[in-house]
């Protein structure tokens, strides 16, 4: 016959060992997190030129941008962090000419040198942009050398040798590192035509204040075809490894993801 002692003991075994399977569950679920939760290999830090505020595409230091994010998570995704230097594309392009930064983005192989260039992560579409108002008539690039040209600083580098030849010997033709110069001289009538990414071009303008009238209707004057943009690189292990972290976001909807952030400035 069970004792009083030996009834409790047996009433209670069960919950005892209940506890012990949920010990033993939370002993394994704690060494299965430590397991995954080991600290992953850090990221490689890259000095990369990214150019000076150019919205939509790069929105200043701290602030992306859709080209900037691109190229970020691209070489995130090949082990590497990128550390943006916001620096005018010329600037830029010495310092990597000179091993001072381990790439630049927004670039074309016509900036010539020994660098290692990337497969095209994004197009911009140049156009030549006037107010309606003047009436300008642009049938080809030759006829630019009628009119006063103001375009984004290394445009004569990216754009062609058509456009190269065509202001080569313009009497009126200027570049500028900071783009909202264009808006400004154009939108005030003091250039004719000013060549440029209808995006940027098209976001600028509303950087504008009175009493410029930005309101303005413009004539887009289709000179040229979409601009791939690439990243270079000194080393062409890096450049290697960006092509491959630029495939793999666009396999799992990073790339996407990123574009329809900026759905807005995206429409034609």
């Amino acid at each position: 016959m069970y004792s009083i002692r030996s009834f409790i003991m047996a009433a209670i075994a069960p919950q005892r060992r209940r506890r012990q399977i949920q010990a033993l569950i939370a002993a394994a679920s704690l060494m299965a997190a430590s397991v995954f939760a080991a600290p992953a290999t850090p990221l490689i830090d890259l000095q990369i030129g990214v150019g000076l505020t150019k919205p939509p595409y790069i929105l200043g230091p701290g602030a992306g941008g859709m080209e900037y994010e691109i190229a970020d998570k691209a070489l995130e995704a090949a082990g590497y962090r990128m550390v943006a230097q916001h620096l005018p594309p010329a600037r830029a392009l010495a310092l990597l000419r000179v091993r001072r930064l381990d790439g630049m983005l927004s670039v074309a192989e016509g900036i010539g040198g020994e660098n290692y260039f990337s497969e095209p992560y994004l197009h911009y579409q140049n156009a030549a942009i006037s107010l309606r108002s003047r009436g300008i008539r642009l049938r080809g690039m030759d006829d630019l050398r009628l009119y006063s040209v103001a375009a984004f600083q290394n445009a004569s580098l990216i754009l062609g040798d058509e456009f190269r030849s065509a202001i080569a010997r313009h009497p009126d033709y200027k570049e500028y590192p900071q783009q909202l110069t264009q808006n400004k001289l154009l939108f005030t009538g003091r250039v004719d035509v000013v060549i440029g990414d209808r995006l940027i071009f098209r976001y600028l303008s509303r950087q504008l204040e009175s009493p410029i009238n930005v309101q303005q209707a413009l004539t887009y004057h289709p000179l040229f075809p979409p601009s791939p943009r690439m990243a270079a690189f000194r080393d062409p292990v890096v450049r290697n490894a960006f092509n491959a972290g630029l495939k793999t976001i666009r396999h799992n909807g990073t790339y996407g993801a990123i574009l329809k952030k900026y759905q807005d400035y995206m429409q034609p």
